[in-house]
């Protein structure tokens, strides 16, 4: 069975995984051409180029452990489907800003129980991700680095993701990522009406969501300067 990998048609910085590995990995992914034959990452821009942008990868389950992905033709049907879903996704999670986050209680892959009224005072930051997800594999490595200019009593930072604990510490034997991971998260992606991934959302000391993006081509900018202007 075939797996896409995207919801979404995003520029090619997005859609090609970045090796964000933990030190001693040596799992690279490898791009096959619908004619079976290999390329290299740097030549996917040129293929997206050559097919107008309508480019997505995919995977077979059987090629996951070697990291074998698949670069697939999008028809005009399917990206017009896709240009209009994540539209309507940006709209909607954009249409929270300026409104009370909804509540949640949450364990975190540790047992840390995090409530989210208990964070009144501090700036929340919440990223809405899960494991075969290429762009939120792609802005890892910035969200990391971005929790590196705070101190924890002012900002907590918190990764929900719709997989459960085990498939998500089964993840971070290949990947970092520092935020502080809840698994199990359905209920709440539901209540802040994510349907698109990355969502990103930073919520004021008073519990106002005060900004929300989904996928951001400058995220190592856009999310330090709203946590910036809620401090």
């Amino acid at each position: 069975m075939k797996t896409y990998l995207f919801i979404a048609v995003l520029s090619i910085s997005s859609m090609v995984i970045k090796a964000q590995t933990k030190p001693g990995s040596t799992q690279t992914p490898t791009y096959m051409m619908p004619d079976g034959t290999f390329i290299s990452k740097d030549k996917i821009d040129s293929v997206s180029k050559a097919w107008n942008g309508a480019l997505t990868l995919e995977y077979e389950e059987k090629d996951k452990a070697q990291g074998v992905l698949h670069l697939v033709k999008l028809s005009e049907a399917v990206m017009k489907q896709i240009a209009d879903q994540n539209a309507k996704a940006d709209s909607v999670v954009k249409a929270m800003v300026n409104k009370p986050a909804p509540d949640f209680n949450l364990t975190d892959i540790h047992g840390k129980k995090w409530s989210l009224l208990e964070l009144r005072g501090k700036v929340v930051v919440l990223n809405f991700w899960y494991t075969s997800c290429p762009p939120c594999l792609e802005e890892m490595p910035d969200l990391n680095e971005i929790t590196k200019l705070y101190k924890p009593d002012q900002v907590v930072f918190l990764a929900l993701t719709f997989n459960d604990a085990s498939k998500v510490q089964t993840f971070l034997k290949t990947h970092e990522f520092a935020y502080n991971i809840l698994p199990n998260s359905k209920t709440v992606d539901q209540q802040y009406k994510v349907s698109g991934w990355p969502t990103s959302l930073v919520i004021n000391k008073e519990g106002i969501i005060k900004f929300a993006i989904n996928i951001s081509s400058d995220i190592k900018h856009d999310l330090p300067a709203a946590i910036d202007a809620n401090l």
